[in-house]
């Protein structure tokens, strides 16, 4: 790694020498941008209420190098401006805050300011060829920089591509390190997986694997074919060492719709997971996932849309032995189902509809858009189906987005306005309430770009 960081730094000095021979080609790049966030939650019922408001900034350096070389690297830096006593447990339900927490380091509340090196990494670049190698960012099904906060999950490891052919481009990730969303440090992969609430095991204790999962590479390859007109296939393999196999496939279509400018859109999705090796761990006390888990995933989608509205239905089918497990540090639910706040990881059956509509306002800068989902889960009191007790649910999330334009430029509003209800109030125990259902959550989320980055 001292290796990697040397020739990343020795790529950014080198740069400028070469700016006197080309000053446009060679001329190292600089950018800022900020990030503001405020996060509120509170329950029907006497539990603990909690906000939150914090602030990142990002310094960006990038440059070109010869031979079709690149190097970029940023720095992130968090600020805690206001918040409740995160620290503070709730009387009913001796368990940490869920969401607010995650604005800052979860391994380290108590600091109120802290940072950490996001991307740095080597290009190289080709017409159909592009490789990778350092810190990066990264978008795939299963490991991604999933949804919100103050900055996303970062990977360390070495990435290529290849445009095989005009429809068939091909990728593959190596990863070996994480910084995962709500952190300030780089961890190895086994090491990173607890750093969030770890819940019970399939018996019923407290799950034990933080701190003592052993994994050390994942491996990840996609397929994206394009078929016909509007239409491609992305396949994805996700092999996490000592712990799981992922296998997806993911058909989309855009149907041209006679006599109108609104264009039908199909989705169907089939998922296949099963543990590998230890789980993690040999002592079946401490491992993360039983080896013997296998579990099918088919989600499906149908919508419509035109220039400025977006309107699709879909449906989630989770069934198997045991649970359906990934890292939450390393990213969301792939499924079309996804409502963010909330993932259905952790879950050995689900059956899942939800419905989402957006209709853009260009001449106002303005977007708007809500989801609406019903969540049918395993009994919460069933340990080995249902990790982390979480009732069935309705959600409901309501949005807006605004990036004005000209003078304001670079700067965009996001409000987002989320509501989940247990669909059965009979029996709920306090454990299944507090974090989980029966709350109203706000986001206000302010992000400006430094115009010309």
């Amino acid at each position: 790694m001292r290796k990697l960081f040397f020739l990343l730094t020795l790529g950014l000095g080198w740069a400028p020498g070469f700016a006197q021979q080309d000053s446009t080609r060679w001329k190292p790049e600089l950018g800022l941008s900020l990030r503001s966030y405020f996060m509120s939650t509170s329950y029907w019922e006497d539990f603990k209420d909690d906000y939150a408001w914090g602030q990142m900034a990002r310094i960006s350096l990038q440059s070109r190098l010869p031979m079709g070389f690149r190097v970029k690297a940023d720095y992130l830096g968090f600020i805690r401006l206001a918040s409740s006593d995160l620290t503070q447990l709730d009387p009913r339900v001796p368990n940490l805050n869920r969401y607010e927490v995650g604005l800052f380091d979860v391994n380290h509340l108590d600091r109120a300011i802290f940072g950490k090196i996001g991307n740095l990494h080597l290009d190289y670049r080709r017409p159909r060829f592009q490789a990778r190698l350092g810190r990066m960012e990264i978008n795939t099904p299963f490991i991604n920089a999933q949804d919100g906060r103050l900055s996303p999950t970062f990977v360390e490891g070495v990435r290529w591509e290849l445009q095989a052919h005009p429809k068939l481009a091909v990728s593959h990730h190596l990863i070996w390190g994480v910084s995962p969303r709500s952190t300030g440090h780089w961890f190895g992969l086994g090491e990173s997986i607890g750093m969030y609430p770890v819940a019970r095991d399939e018996f019923g204790q407290p799950s034990a694997y933080f701190g003592n999962t052993r994994s050390d590479l994942a491996h990840i390859l996609d397929l994206t074919l394009g078929l016909q007109a509007g239409s491609s296939l992305r396949l994805n393999h996700t092999l996490v060492q000592n712990i799981y196999s992922s296998y997806q496939a993911q058909w989309d279509q855009t149907w041209e719709l006679p006599q109108t400018q609104v264009q039908g859109i199909t989705g169907l999705q089939t998922t296949y997971q099963h543990g590998i090796g230890q789980g993690g761990n040999e002592e079946i006390a401490l491992r993360y996932k039983n080896p013997d888990d296998a579990h099918w995933i088919l989600s499906g989608r149908i919508g419509l849309k035109s220039k400025k509205s977006l309107w699709h239905l879909n449906y989630t089918k989770m069934q198997g032995e045991g649970r359906y497990l990934s890292p939450r540090e390393w990213g969301r639910d792939p499924f079309y189902t996804f409502i963010p706040r909330e993932r259905n990881e952790g879950m050995g059956q689900v059956d899942a509809v939800n419905t989402y509509f957006q209709q853009t306002f260009p001449e106002k800068s303005l977007q708007a858009y809500t989801y609406l989902g019903l969540y049918f889960l395993p009994d919460p009191a069933d340990a080995r189906r249902n990790k982390y007790a979480i009732p069935s649910y309705a959600q409901a999330n309501l949005g807006l987005r605004f990036a004005p334009k000209n003078a304001l430029k670079g700067l965009n509003l996001h409000l987002i306005l989320m509501s989940k209800v247990a669909l059965d109030q009979e029996g709920l125990r306090p454990a299944w309430i507090y974090n989980k259902v029966n709350l109203f959550h706000t986001n206000l989320i302010l992000n400006y770009t430094l115009p010309g980055n």
